[in-house]
């Protein structure tokens, strides 16, 4: 399944900014795409899906976005 991928801060500049990738679930996904770009196995990153953080495997449906969001910090 096809999904729309948008990327943030750091992980933009590792992927791109918005990009679209095949993947039927979410562990499928984080393996994609380490495999197409080695460097963010070594990165801490955020996954949410549709706009809600997750933090174990997810199964994709039709016309679900995935953000990738780099730690973040504020004050």
């Amino acid at each position: 399944m096809v999904i729309k991928v948008i990327a943030f801060g750091s992980i933009a500049e590792i992927t791109g900014k918005d990009f679209s990738a095949n993947a039927s679930d979410l562990d499928t996904l984080k393996s994609n795409l380490i495999d197409q770009f080695p460097i963010l196995a070594e990165r801490k990153f955020a996954i949410a899906v549709n706009q809600k953080l997750v933090n174990e495997n997810y199964i994709f449906t039709e016309n679900d976005t995935v953000a990738l969001m780099p730690p973040y910090s504020g004050g």
